[in-house]
């Protein structure tokens, strides 16, 4: 008998991307301008200080999920052009 097919969302995944990321922004032939967008994209995560706060339910979280996803998406595109 076959097992059927796992069709939960797979952690995996996102956290391969998180370290391609990584090591993009680590890299010697990384341009500035995407160390500095990633860079930037890290303190927004890190930082007290938001948009929306996140003690309001659901909004703070998501303005930072936005916020984030606009920069690295940056950063990737940049990248990609070299």
């Amino acid at each position: 008998m076959t097992t059927p097919p796992d069709n939960r969302p797979s952690q995996f995944h996102l956290w391969t991307r998180i370290q391609s990321w990584g090591r993009l922004l680590f890299r010697r032939d990384t341009s500035w301008k995407v160390k500095a967008i990633l860079g930037v994209a890290i303190l927004y995560l890190l930082s007290p200080f938001d948009l929306v706060p996140d003690w309001i339910m659901g909004l703070g979280f998501l303005d930072d999920l936005t916020i984030v996803s606009f920069l690295v998406a940056w950063a990737i595109r940049i990248a990609e052009k070299k």
